[in-house]
């Protein structure tokens, strides 16, 4: 594979993951960063031994083979859509939009375009959640008929000007959050869901920022989706998850995304951190092998679409306290 060059839109937390793991495959450079808030790129590029560039609109017409959309959600479509216009592979993070409409013309554009366009679904690439599909798959649970995702922690103080914390910008957890679940769970049992129902709490945090939802799929399993910003910071970023067929369970769960802390006798503490970054590394790799191939894409802009609509169907239901038929379901 000749070097591909690489683009980052964004140079917050999720942008630096993209970098460091596409400056860990061989062949892939980084050359390139854009962020609007003055001094981010710099940073960012410094630390890769990329350009910073003026604006976000200079990355699409830099000299690039991959973009990585790392940037507000509300922003993903323009970029996204630009780009592959532009003939270049893009990667769009999760989740795929802030809106249907968005979302659709993501799905519409990566259909006409000559590169590949991947949503950054990274639940599907975290070495727990990918050998549990393998083992779905592989028809050891047997039919699977009852599935739990649980995503809980506190109020993320990482975005930009707070912009996650605004319910209009983000969705709030239902969308940005839950959306890792409901992508995962129609992955692993390989079917959609076609009725949903979701209650909802305010919290101190904001509204809807803690919130179960109910699922059934087109095959017949049931799933329980749970969602939270409202918990301590203290509790950490806790996943549990629950997988059960006809012929066995599956179950797995972790107090932290990155893992923990070793506490030392002298009283230092090192953080303990087993997975790193492996699944947004597998993430980037699979990307990457899709590019050099041609694809297909890991995960389609379809499957992102998806699991938008499922997350916006959920904020409906939360908002109206109406179970939603998602056979026929349109975004108001």
């Amino acid at each position: 594979m000749t070097d591909l060059r690489v683009g980052i839109a964004g140079a917050g937390m999720i942008a630096g993951v993209h970098a460091r793991a596409y400056a860990a495959e061989p062949g892939v450079r980084v050359v390139a960063v854009a962020d609007p808030v003055a001094g981010k790129a710099e940073r960012l590029a410094s630390q890769v031994g990329a350009a910073a560039l003026p604006d976000l609109e200079a990355l699409i017409e830099a000299d690039l083979d991959i973009l990585s959309v790392c940037t507000p959600s509300p922003t993903h479509a323009g970029l996204t859509v630009q780009a592959l216009q532009a003939g270049l592979n893009v990667l769009c993070e999760k989740p795929i939009a802030r809106s249907l409409d968005d979302a659709s013309s993501i799905v519409r554009a990566s259909e006409a375009a000559a590169g590949i366009c991947m949503i950054g679904h990274v639940s599907r690439f975290e070495p727990d959640h990918r050998q549990a599909q393998q083992v779905v798959e592989s028809g050891q649970l047997g039919e699977v008929q009852m599935m739990s995702h649980s995503i809980t922690t506190s109020l993320p103080g990482w975005s930009e000007v707070g912009w996650l914390a605004n319910l209009d910008l983000s969705g709030g957890p239902v969308v940005d959050l839950a959306v890792h679940s409901f992508d995962y769970l129609s992955w692993v049992s390989g079917s959609q869901p076609i009725r949903l129902h979701a209650v909802g709490a305010d919290t101190a945090v904001g509204p809807s920022t803690y919130a179960v939802a109910h699922v059934r799929y087109s095959s017949g399993a049931i799933g329980l989706v749970e969602t939270s910003w409202a918990h301590p910071a203290t509790h950490g970023f806790q996943v549990a998850v629950e997988l059960i067929g006809t012929e066995g369970r599956l179950s797995w769960s972790y107090d932290s995304i990155a893992g923990g802390w070793l506490h030392r006798r002298d009283g230092a503490s090192v953080r303990f951190d087993p997975l790193g970054e492996q699944g947004f590394s597998s993430e980037i790799h699979s990307f990457v092998e899709a590019v050099g191939s041609g694809g297909p894409p890991p995960v389609p802009p379809a499957d992102g679409l998806s699991a938008l609509r499922t997350s916006l169907a959920a904020l409906e239901s939360v908002r109206s306290g109406a179970t939603i038929d998602l056979t026929s379901w349109e975004q108001p």
